[in-house]
C-alpha cells in the first residue's frame, strides 16, 4: 500500500475506533506527544483516549465527505475531510508523522462550519 492509501486507511480506522470506543487502537495510533484541538479545548493523548469512554463522545461522525490527502515529504502527511457530527458540521485536519517506520497521528484539529455553509 502506498503512503497516500495508508493515510486514508488510518483515517478510516480512526473513525471506526472512535465509534467503537477502541482505546487500544488510539494508544497505538496517536504519538505520545499528539494533541487534539477541538471546539471544547486542546487535549493531549491521554485526554483523547480517556474521552473515548465518555457517554457522549463529542467527535463521533455520521458522515464523512471530501477526504483529501497531502504528503509533505517522506515522513509527514495531512488528511482533511468534512465530518457531520451530532453538534454540526466540522472540517477536520489530521497531521501524521512516520516515526520508527510507522505512521502516527500527531495533530488533530476541528473547525466548526457556520450554519448554512
Amino acid at each position: 500500500m502506498d503512503d497516500e492509501a495508508t493515510l486514508r486507511s488510518l483515517k478510516d480506522q480512526a473513525i471506526a475506533a472512535t465509534r467503537d470506543r477502541d482505546h487500544d487502537f488510539y494508544r497505538g495510533y496517536l504519538a505520545d506527544d499528539a494533541i487534539a484541538i477541538l471546539p471544547a479545548g486542546v487535549f493531549d493523548k491521554a485526554a483523547v483516549v480517556a474521552a473515548l469512554g465518555a457517554a457522549q463522545v463529542p467527535f463521533q461522525s455520521s458522515a464523512i465527505t471530501d477526504t483529501q490527502v497531502m504528503l509533505l515529504g517522506a515522513d509527514a502527511g495531512v488528511v482533511t475531510y468534512r465530518a457531520t457530527l451530532p453538534t454540526g458540521v466540522v472540517l477536520v485536519t489530521t497531521v501524521y508523522a512516520r516515526r520508527d517506520g510507522r505512521w502516527q497521528g500527531v495533530l488533530y484539529q476541528q473547525t466548526p462550519l457556520a450554519v448554512g455553509t
